[in-house]
């Protein structure tokens, strides 16, 4: 293997590494609010917060911070795979 495919494969390797850092610990990495969406890692907060009060005051926080997408008119189609055809209609995504 020649030095050229060593730092390709190198770089592959890091940016893996912090693909997965950032999935489990969230506070790695841009901030939440710059993300938008909720991690693995924001989940597994949640179930370590004691409190029931606070518990429910950041699942609310989570919740409100999953995309929502809107359908208005147009025919949709899913499967269980998990895709979704929309056709014929507008379609927002609000966050």
């Amino acid at each position: 293997m020649d030095r050229y495919t060593k730092a390709i494969l190198t770089v592959i390797a890091v940016a893996l590494c912090a693909i997965a850092l950032k999935l489990f610990f969230p506070h790695f990495g841009p901030s939440p609010s710059l993300t938008g969406s909720p991690t693995y890692g924001d989940l597994m907060a949640l179930r370590e917060i004691q409190n029931s009060d606070q518990r429910r005051l950041a699942h609310i926080t989570l919740v409100k911070s999953l995309p929502l997408v809107r359908i208005q008119g147009g025919q949709i189609d899913a499967d269980v795979s998990g895709s979704v055809d929309v056709s014929g209609s507008v379609v927002s995504i609000d966050r």
